[in-house]
């Protein structure tokens, strides 16, 4: 066997040139390739052969005779070689010394296969330096079962790679073939299926557009599309296909002998189709069944769907599928579903449609019926908008009932606050008179009454007026904290002083009810700043009732202590009759009374307590009562820390 390096390369001939330019090169190709290889001049052992080239291991040419040469151009398409690049490392490495390869080929020209026989030329050292390729042209009956063949290799790949599955039947309409895709879709093998009739394998329907006469009639012979086919897998569930056949007739008879057609799944599709379906009806229910309007507008602003609530809205204005949003509108608009004048309308509407543009806040529209509804558009992420409508005529009638009311009672707090004003004022004069003048009759200025009696009765008189203007200056003085217009006269108050003050001025009246009252303060006590008469009325009040409420032998404690948020604590504590928890709301209104029946035991107007805690409120503080039924009560005022002065 030759070396590799004694293989003389040359460039390999052009093979797409004319004839003649071919035939040189291939002469001149030859000699130079013989002398290289040490054996005659191939072209004499070769030129009335077979085509021949010999190539190097990668397909170069290093000679061509003159047969292989007027093949031409399908030979140059692939490098020399009669197979297509992507088989060289296949066919090398089958290649080996004493074993051939050979296979069939047709070069790009279906009219003219061949068969090519490849033998490898190999060094001492068993490594392929070239590659000798005959090719024989295959003719006659041969050349006829290779065209065949590649028929039906061609047909084999193309049903294997369809998804469709293919079918054939005889003029029985028994099924004489189904491609090998039945077996991937529903398991069976095609020879199990072969011969059995073509309706046993599944229920057909019959398309609408092929009238009332069944498909797969060997009596009609009518092609068909797309008809229903319902089949069983092996496992038993159910396969949805389309079927679509054509009617086989002899060519040489003319004579039907079948049908041929196709199968297409379409489970999938239809399962999808109906889930689809379903949320579609879910989510039309679903609208439906909401108690407000709901409407969906795409990404171009028009009707994609609205519930009955929708609709009842704007019961006057024409509505469709498609609608755009700004014809509804000026379709309510027109209608009077939203009545406005004419000279207001495009306004109106242009404003509408600038408020749509970027929704974001709700907004309220005065139906032509009376009806209020309010809205609210919200845009979603793929620019498709959503439109809320609530009916809020109920409460739009709620407020203004409410609004209503709330005048009323403003007009009537207002006429309560001036009539308390002018009656107390006008009460006030004579009472003051009266007042004076039985102070100089009881004190006998001008001379002496004649009867001592006169001079009791004088003093009831006294303290009975004293008594009533007290009562008016506590009305004026709710009726101001009520209208907003109590105000503080503030200076340095020294709290001690002011406890004492009231202490002083209820003693009396404790003694006589034979309570103990008594103080309990710190020695020193800082200063707070705030208004002293209302101070000491506050403790004078809570004092008053506190000896009212008491029974015989009880006790009442005034005190005062800093609070740990660096205010100031006032409390008033008995051992009375107490309140219950449930009455202590109505002790704190103003006129409230607890036992309101006219046999009352304890008299009074109710005014304390609801006039004490807007004063105490007017320093910024806080009055609270805690109380039990038959133990007693305390009341507990907190000063806020800004209304303490340094010590």
């Amino acid at each position: 066997m030759a070396d590799r390096s004694a293989i003389a390369r040359r460039p390999a001939p052009a093979l797409a040139e004319a004839s003649s330019a071919r035939q040189a090169a291939a002469a001149s190709a030859n000699a130079g390739a013989g002398g290289g290889l040490g054996l005659p001049p191939l072209d004499m052992a070769l030129r009335d052969g077979p085509p021949f080239c010999l190539t190097d291991p990668n397909g170069g040419v290093l000679y061509a005779n003159a047969a292989y040469c007027r093949i031409g151009d399908p030979l140059l398409a692939t490098g020399g070689w009669p197979a297509a690049p992507a088989r060289l490392d296949e066919i090398r490495a089958a290649l080996a010394p004493g074993r051939d390869v050979t296979h069939e080929t047709s070069l790009g020209l279906p009219e003219r296969p061949f068969r090519a026989h490849y033998g490898g030329v190999f060094d001492a050292a068993g490594t392929l330096v070239a590659v000798g390729v005959t090719l024989q042209e295959i003719a006659g009956d041969e050349r006829l079962r290779y065209r065949l063949r590649s028929m039906q290799t061609r047909l084999d790949d193309l049903t294997r790679l369809v998804s469709d599955w293919l079918w054939e039947t005889d003029a029985a309409l028994d099924v004489t073939f189904v491609s090998t895709r039945i077996t991937d879709i529903l398991g069976y093998d095609p020879r199990e299926l072969t011969g059995r009739p073509f309706r046993s394998l599944g229920e057909i329907d019959t398309p609408e557009d092929a009238g009332s006469m069944p498909i797969l009639d060997p009596k009609r012979c009518v092609p068909f599309r797309d008809a229903a086919f319902a089949m069983r897998h092996r496992d038993g569930t159910r396969r949805l296909f389309r079927v679509s056949g054509l009617p086989v007739f002899s060519p040489e008879s003319g004579a039907f002998v079948g049908f041929r057609g196709t199968a297409r799944d379409i489970t999938a599709e239809t399962d999808a189709r109906e889930q689809q379906e379903r949320v579609r009806n879910q989510l039309t229910q679903a609208v439906e069944s909401v108690s407000e309007g709901f409407a969906l507008f795409d990404a171009d602003d028009r009707l994609v769907l609205c519930n009955g609530r929708f609709r009842a809205i704007y019961p006057r204005t024409p509505m469709h599928q498609g609608m755009p949003f700004a014809e509804l509108v000026r379709g309510a608009v027109e209608s009077g579903d939203i009545p406005l004048p004419p000279e207001e309308r495009e306004a109106w509407i242009a404003a509408r449609m600038t408020m749509r543009a970027d929704p974001r806040d709700h907004f309220e529209i005065r139906l032509g019926d009376g009806r209020w509804i309010q809205g609210s558009d919200r845009r979603m992420a793929d620019g498709a908008t959503v439109g809320v409508r609530t009916d809020i005529t109920e409460l739009k009638h709620r407020e203004a009932a409410l609004s209503a009311a709330k005048e009323d009672a403003e007009i009537a707090s207002r006429s309560k606050s001036e009539f308390l004003a002018n009656i107390s004022h006008e009460l006030r004069t004579p009472l003051n008179a009266i007042i004076g003048f039985t102070e100089i009759m009881h004190d006998e200025i001008f001379g002496p009454i004649g009867a001592p009696k006169y001079r009791e009765y004088l003093g009831d008189v006294l303290d009975s007026a004293r008594h009533l203007l007290d009562l008016i200056n506590d009305i004026l003085d709710i009726a101001k904290a009520e209208a907003g217009k109590l105000q503080l006269d503030e200076d340095t108050v020294d709290l001690r002083s002011v406890m004492a003050a009231a202490t002083r001025l209820v003693h009396e009246r404790a003694q006589r009810a034979q309570l103990l009252l008594e103080i309990d303060s710190p020695a020193r006590l800082p200063a707070i700043r705030g208004d002293e008469r209302k101070l000491k009325q506050i403790l004078l009040n809570l004092l008053t009732n506190a000896v009212k409420f008491t029974p015989a032998g009880g006790r009442i404690t005034v005190a005062a202590a800093a609070s740990p948020d660096g205010g100031l604590l006032l409390t008033v504590a008995d051992t009375g009759i107490g309140i219950a928890a449930d009455d202590i709301a109505i002790a704190l209104a103003p006129f409230g009374q607890v036992d309101g029946s006219l046999q009352r035991k304890y008299d009074g107007t109710g005014l304390g307590l609801p006039l004490s805690r807007a004063m105490v409120e007017l320093h910024g503080g806080t009055l609270d009562i805690e109380s039990t039924v038959g133990a007693g009560t305390t009341v507990t005022i907190r000063l806020p820390a800004s209304r303490v002065l340094a010590t």
